[in-house]
């Protein structure tokens, strides 16, 4: 009878590891983010977690890394990328109504984290202001004089931070019926009717 084999030992990447202390850390805090919890939601052995990182603290290190290459990164990303002012405002809504790239929990939970971390509070404080920073030079970009462009990309962007701060709920009908007013508030006018109209229609049956 032949010698049946063994099974393979599951192959998990580093990324597999900072995907579940990131979930750990958004639905339990910080300190439930520990290589033997993690192990065991993975359902593999400690030792796996080794081979990608020499200690928890490599892994935290790893994890505030990848919050600031989704949520700050894909901010910028998208301003870069707009060809005028109403074209990159959008794409921030756009942004920030999907949570596809931009994880709002991950930015709450990292902000609540800092709270008992004096040297993660100063990186979130430089997140911050590289955020405000990016929309302020677009706005630079688009005609605005530098002090104005600081301030409005103030108001936009603590406008939405504490949106998700205070967990704002609200069908997302009533956000599109005040996207002419948000407009107005930001950079003093209303869009243009064909790119409201194509974002509202991108919109078209999301709940929130």
């Amino acid at each position: 009878m032949p010698t049946p084999r063994k099974a393979r030992p599951v192959q998990l990447t580093r990324e597999d590891w900072v995907d579940a202390a990131i979930e750990m850390l958004i639905h339990d805090g910080v300190d439930a983010v520990q290589i033997t919890g993690l192990a065991r939601a993975l359902k593999i052995t400690r030792g796996s977690f080794y081979w990608h990182f020499e200690a928890r603290d490599d892994l935290l290190d790893a994890v505030v890394e990848e919050w600031q290459r989704r949520n700050t990164g894909v901010i910028l990303r998208a301003l870069e990328k707009a060809g005028d002012l109403d074209e990159g405002l959008l794409a921030l809504f756009q942004i920030w109504v999907d949570r596809t790239d931009f994880d709002p929990t991950l930015d709450q939970a990292v902000r609540e984290w800092a709270r008992r971390s004096e040297a993660l509070l100063e990186k979130v404080r430089i997140e911050d202001d590289n955020r405000v920073s990016g929309m302020a030079a677009f706005l630079e970009q688009h005609g605005f004089e530098a002090t104005e462009a600081f301030v409005r990309a103030r108001i936009i962007y603590f406008t939405q931070v504490s949106y998700y701060a205070l967990g704002v709920r609200e069908p997302m009908a009533v956000r599109l019926s005040y996207l002419d007013a948000y407009f107005k508030s930001f950079i003093g006018r209303a869009p243009a009717a064909t790119a409201a109209e194509a974002f509202i229609k991108m919109q078209e049956g999301r709940t929130e």
